[in-house]
């Protein structure tokens, strides 16, 4: 027997924020729930961002390979929160909750990270299904603190995870449905100044989804509602609920973010469109090989257009390292990789030596806004960097670096002082 859902979904800044940083989504085979942090640094579109990202599973799963389809896109959305932050790094420190659920009519496929709850109400029984990622859960799994003790310790709110950091590990489980199941996705924004009692008599008493999630989110608000508040309520039911549109809200919706949401998710699609090819990267190799030089690259480029294709590159292309120019203009560690592949930079900015890219001599400048790729990981990237930007290291395949302020001067070698004019 196929179920379905039958769902509402409320979005509200709350009573203290100014904005709202809360994304959400509603429909037939997905629902997600997204809490944007990093206040100035666009927590809202970094939530707007993921929900509008993963929207494209509101379709019947595939028979196998469920987890796998949802890991890439969870894996998707946080690589086009990344770009966003290489785009723009003012934006560096945003990120986002998620807690979402794929339908098949039978199974649910959870994905969660961060502190975005979803809860069941099954047969009068009221459990929590996901488990926060806070620094006071921790506590409470290590016995340290009691879950009461938790409710009231000043850094409830510290998360340990969430989309858009450089590695992101979410947590998945598979749970059955049963017609009459009352599930709930929600903010802290709900769970914060609400207690789970509270939430539970909701869904108790509510007669429909609708009516659950607009009383859910007036008891945050009569509470206070700090933060901002979002609900989700979707029943499991055997009888096809009739037609029901697709529900986006809070900043997901917000028409201020669609150009710069759009913008970002183009440059994503574009990288793993199938019919995209990496022929652009034909460029003659040099005829030496420093320089790990630029034959192998056509070849990578290629590669890696496949493997991305194929799933799961992303995780391959964040080991990789490189030296070049950041967008300040100074010799930089980047993690990923030197060039563009279907119109997509696959690089992030790691470290920044402050050092001005224009103080080397012309061939290793040329060289770095090539990218100087790197072996090794991230140890070797700062050793190579070090010597790049260090005045006194000796380098076999690098020209010296010069500083005009320092040259001639006795705390700088002579080898140092052989700098080009400027």
């Amino acid at each position: 027997m196929s179920l379905h859902l039958r769902y509402a979904a409320i979005s509200d800044r709350g009573v203290v924020r100014q904005g709202n940083q809360d994304s959400v989504f509603a429909g037939a085979h997905f629902i997600a729930v997204a809490d944007g942090m990093g206040g100035m640094a666009a927590g809202d579109l970094a939530s707007a961002i993921v929900i509008n990202t993963i929207a494209r599973l509101d379709v019947p799963p595939p028979a196998d390979s469920v987890v796998d389809e949802l890991a890439d896109a969870v894996a998707d959305a946080n690589r086009a929160i990344r770009r966003a932050v290489a785009d723009d790094p003012q934006k560096e420190g945003m990120g986002t909750t998620l807690t979402a659920l794929w339908f098949d009519g039978e199974w649910f496929n959870l994905v969660h990270i961060g502190d975005s709850r979803a809860y069941r109400m099954r047969e009068g029984a009221f459990e929590q299904i996901t488990v926060d990622d806070t620094y006071v859960q921790m506590l409470v799994d290590e016995g340290r603190i009691t879950a009461e003790e938790a409710e009231r310790h000043p850094q409830r709110s510290l998360l340990l995870r969430a989309l858009g950091a450089s590695e992101v590990e979410p947590a998945f489980q598979t749970i059955k449905g049963v017609p009459g199941d009352r599930l709930v996705l929600c903010s802290d924004g709900l769970s914060g100044p609400v207690s789970d009692a509270e939430i539970a008599r909701t869904l108790q008493h509510a007669a429909s989804p609708q009516e659950a999630a607009e009383i859910l989110v007036q008891q945050a608000l009569d509470a206070g509602a700090p933060d901002n508040v979002t609900v989700l309520v979707a029943d499991v039911v055997a009888e096809h609920p009739g037609e029901q549109r697709q529900i986006i809200g809070g900043a997901a919706a917000d028409a201020r973010l669609a150009e710069s949401d759009t913008a970002v998710l183009r440059a994503v699609r574009e990288a793993e469109a199938p019919e995209e090819e990496a022929g652009s990267e034909d460029a003659e190799p040099e005829p030496k090989a420093r320089r790990k030089g630029r034959v192998w690259r056509t070849v990578l480029a290629c590669l890696i257009v496949l493997t991305l294709v194929a799933g799961g590159g992303v995780w391959w292309v964040r080991t990789q390292y490189f030296i070049g120019v950041s967008d300040a203009g100074n010799i930089s560690v980047f993690r990923g990789l030197p060039f563009e592949v279907a119109g997509y930079r696959l690089a992030w900015l790691d470290i920044d030596s402050g050092r001005p890219a224009e103080d080397a001599v012309d061939a290793v400048e040329s060289d770095l806004e090539s990218g100087i790729t790197v072996d090794g990981g991230v140890e070797s990237a700062e050793n190579e960097l070090n010597e790049l930007v260090d005045p006194a290291a000796a380098n076999d395949n690098l020209d010296p670096l010069c500083s005009t302020a320092d040259a001639g001067t006795d705390s700088v070698p002579a080898a140092a002082k052989d700098c080009r004019d400027d």
